[in-house]
């Protein structure tokens, strides 16, 4: 019983927390949360600055002047904890999802002087181009953007995908998604002036040509695609320039500090002399295959000490010396250790069931 009160009052004092009142600009109908790091927040920003929004229509403040993310005091703007998110004063809403705080902030301030159309009327040609790439970055770019720069999938997974390298691989393929849909004539992704489309996929492609190099990896753009970021990111267009200073110079603080000094396959890296298994796997060493596939390699032992002696190594060591170091990440998946100790367990049953010893 004392626990059911107690866990009353903590929802009691939850919703009290819910239903404080939000600490917006005193001066601004609307209060945007944000930090310039944020990709998602850039988005938003990104169409502000085109419509020549200021301070006395959308204010910018850091979550942090609100005692951070998780403070009772932003969970009354945002439950979910992220940013960014909007405070109406007028309307007297709060909301988080920066697609949804993009196209209310398009449509308030559309008729702005300042280039690009940020609110096309349904059923145009010009609202399902920007549709459909903003919607390829909400649904195939952003849920997986973390694989560039997280520290372990424990607890923060990619997406569907646990491990860091299946995750950067099917960001690849989304990137190389993109240029089918980008305009032929250009400079913008929908033609010659910018979109929802441009504000939600530029900041992300900073991201992307920032990190992916990180991991010895070149953004996947296609020719239209990366003559769009090349203009971009050429000086030409003021608000890209500014934008790409607040992103990218927040991205060269996180390298500073040694962001990621501690992800393997970027910071940290399998340096070690090649052994003798490596160079088999490499093929340097001819050796008798029995099966391989993308994760390991197994050929029959030089020197059997059975009827049958097949050796399974894997492909990639990932800095792994002995398993009993294992990292979650090298531990967990389907593309991780977990599978490589099921290949080993199918293969041995597999040729029991031959009836051979295998050891």
């Amino acid at each position: 019983m004392a626990r059911v009160l107690v866990a009353a009052a903590a929802l009691v004092a939850n919703a009290d927390a819910l239903r404080a009142p939000v600490r917006m600009s005193a001066a601004a109908p609307y209060t945007l949360y944000d930090l310039p790091v944020s990709n998602n927040g850039a988005r938003v920003r990104q169409l502000l600055y085109y419509k020549g929004v200021g301070p006395e229509d959308v204010a910018i403040v850091s979550p942090m002047d609100l005692g951070g993310l998780r403070s009772d005091e932003y969970l009354a703007v945002n439950p979910q904890g992220k940013m960014p998110a909007l405070a109406c004063r007028d309307e007297a809403a709060t909301f988080g999802e920066s697609d949804t705080i993009a196209r209310f902030l398009g449509g308030k301030f559309n008729d702005r002087d300042g280039p690009g159309d940020f609110a096309p009327s349904a059923g145009t040609p010009l609202a399902f181009k920007s549709d459909r790439l903003a919607r390829h970055h909400d649904i195939y770019l952003a849920p997986i953007q973390g694989c560039l720069y997280k520290a372990s999938p424990k607890g923060q997974a990619y997406g569907l995908f646990p491990t860091r390298a299946a995750a950067l691989a099917e960001f690849q393929k989304q990137l190389g998604l993109i240029e089918p849909m980008v305009d032929e004539a250009g400079p913008y992704l929908c033609g010659a002036a910018p979109t929802q489309a441009d504000c939600a996929l530029f900041p992300t492609m900073i991201f992307a040509a920032k990190m992916l190099p990180l991991f010895d990896l070149e953004p996947a753009f296609g020719p239209k695609t990366a003559a769009w970021y090349a203009h971009l990111t050429s000086g030409a267009d003021a608000v890209a320039a500014k934008v790409y200073e607040e992103v990218a110079g927040s991205l060269d603080g996180w390298e500073g500090k040694g962001r990621w000094s501690t992800i393997y396959g970027a910071g940290l890296r399998d340096a070690p002399e090649p052994t003798i298994f490596d160079k088999i796997v490499a093929g340097d060493i001819p050796s008798k295959k029995v099966y391989e596939d993308d994760l390991c390699y197994a050929f029959e032992d030089a020197n059997p000490a059975a009827p049958v002696h097949v050796l399974l190594v894997p492909k990639r060591k990932d800095l792994l010396t002995q398993l009993r170091f294992a990292s979650d990440e090298q531990a967990g998946g389907p593309c991780g250790l977990a599978r490589l100790t099921f290949d080993c367990d199918h293969f041995r049953h597999r040729v029991l069931l031959d009836r051979v010893r295998l050891r």
